[in-house]
């Protein structure tokens, strides 16, 4: 009998979920109200509020979920040790991440989307902050110690990251996961300028910059 009642709370809150990002890409979040998610995913109030507390609990519910599952997939311990990247296998945690992003491309386009939720991009780009700093710090130690200000390096990352999911959802995942994982990571690990086969030059100490 548990069982059966696990699979009716699952499948309920399900409902409620894909209503309410249906809601949320038609009218906008701040526009919706309980009833337009009861209406939606034909259920009584009362449902409704078994499950959750309130609109804004059910988006942070949503979001941590969806969030948690992305963050769960980028191990970055797979292909960085300390003083050295495994591209080959970097190329496959990015496949990780894209191939999880596109399974879940409508929460994402909704959440990104026109009428989404405006901070849900800064809600993004902070977990991948936080995750990559975890991770750097358990690998490669004091992050103070490294060349360049840490803080600088994961701003880039993770932002980096952000832009290149945007651009894909918005031309609606035209390329392939593999096609963008190899490319992505030929821009990271290479540069853009030597991804694109630009060769670098760098100046002598005796040539003049102009």
């Amino acid at each position: 009998m548990a069982k059966k009642t696990d699979l009716r709370v699952i499948r309920t809150q399900k409902l409620i979920k894909e209503a309410f990002l249906t809601l949320i890409e038609k009218k906008g979040f701040e526009a919706i109200t309980i009833q337009d998610i009861a209406d939606e995913a034909v259920i009584n109030r009362a449902t409704f509020y078994l499950h959750y507390q309130d609109k804004y609990d059910l988006l942070e519910q949503i979001s941590d979920s969806y969030l948690k599952e992305l963050m769960d997939v980028l191990n970055i311990s797979f292909h960085l040790k300390k003083g050295e990247v495994n591209v080959k296998k970097f190329k496959i945690t990015l496949k990780r991440i894209l191939r999880n992003i596109e399974e879940n491309s409508h929460f994402y386009k909704v959440m990104l989307g026109e009428n989404g939720i405006p901070n849900f991009s800064s809600k993004i780009e902070k977990c991948l902050y936080d995750k990559f700093k975890g991770s750097f710090k358990e690998i490669l130690g004091d992050l103070n110690k490294l060349n360049i200000p840490y803080e600088l390096i994961l701003c880039f990352i993770s932002s980096a990251y952000i832009g290149v999911l945007k651009w894909w959802l918005n031309n609606d995942t035209k390329y392939s996961v593999d096609f963008m994982a190899d490319k992505l990571g030929n821009i990271i690990t290479k540069g853009p300028m030597n991804a694109i086969g630009h060769k670098l030059i760098f100046l002598e100490e005796n040539e003049a910059l102009d």
